[in-house]
Formats: C-alpha cells, sequence, structure tokens
C-alpha cells in the first residue's frame, strides 16, 4: 500500500520548480502497465491543480496494443498550451506505458519525464509484452527520466 506522502514526496519535491506558477508545459508519466502511473498522475495533478490525461482513457480497442486516438490527446494538450496569451497557458500530466512514443508521435516533447518502476506488478504478456520491450528499446524511457520512482515493496 502506497504512503502518498511518503511515496510521492521526491516527485511533488521535484515538479515544485518545474510548475512554479503553473507554465505551460507537458509532464509524461511513464513506465509498464499497473506499476502506479495513474495513481501517481491523479495525485499529481490534484495537489498542483492541473490537468492529467490518463492515455488508457484513449485506447482504440482491437487495434492492436498502444493504438490511441492521438487527435483527442492532442486537442486536450492544445487546450491547455497553445493558447496565444502564455498567461493563460497551464501544464498537463500525461501519463502512459508507452507515453514518449505517443508524444513523439503527435510531434509534443515532454518538459519533464517520470519514469514509475515497480517490480511487483504483473508481467505483460504477448504482443503486448513484445510492444512493450520495442518501446524500451527505441525510446528507453528510464534513461531520460528527470527522476525515476520506485514503488517496489
Amino acid at each position: 500500500m502506497f504512503d502518498n506522502e511518503r511515496d510521492y514526496a521526491p516527485a511533488l519535491k521535484a515538479l515544485k520548480p518545474v510548475l512554479h506558477n503553473l507554465p505551460g508545459k507537458i509532464v509524461a508519466i511513464g513506465g509498464s502497465p499497473g506499476v502506479g502511473k495513474t495513481t501517481l498522475g491523479r495525485y499529481l495533478a490534484s495537489r498542483f491543480n492541473v490537468s492529467l490525461i490518463e492515455t488508457d482513457l484513449f485506447l482504440i480497442r482491437g487495434q492492436g496494443n498502444m493504438v490511441y486516438r492521438e487527435d483527442w490527446i492532442n486537442q486536450v494538450i492544445s487546450s491547455r498550451l497553445d493558447r496565444a496569451d502564455p498567461d493563460w497557458q497551464r501544464p498537463v500530466i500525461i501519463e502512459g506505458a508507452t507515453v514518449l512514443r505517443l508524444l513523439a508521435s503527435i510531434g509534443r516533447k515532454p518538459d519533464f519525464i517520470i519514469h514509475v518502476v515497480n517490480h511487483d506488478a504483473p508481467e505483460s504478456e504477448g504482443t503486448l509484452a513484445e510492444d512493450l520491450k520495442s518501446y524500451e528499446v527505441a525510446y528507453a524511457p528510464a534513461s531520460k527520466a528527470d527522476i525515476v520512482l520506485n514503488f517496489s515493496d
């Protein structure tokens, strides 16, 4: 069981200077399925009072693994970041197992990356496991992360 204050404290501390005055930035949270990305994202979005995009809500079923309604996701990001007046731009947190690939495919670059590890999470199988492995090789998300959180017991 997570102790939000203890387990999420490193992320809060790292994000405070990044999100000071709520500038228009993208915070990406990545990691394998079941490691705690969504829970962390919800916690951080609540603490900083910013929008969270849960990529699983945009999955296109029956189209393979990790295929998203990218235009919808980009529209949500645009509504927060692409405002003419920078004073009205606001940060957005986006979480997903292949978040860096998703952002690259819509022409977006994260300003801050959190990678979550949890060795107690269930292993992915089949084509999903293959897709996640190829994503790891292509994007090396842990090595690009500004902070890595380990939620293993």
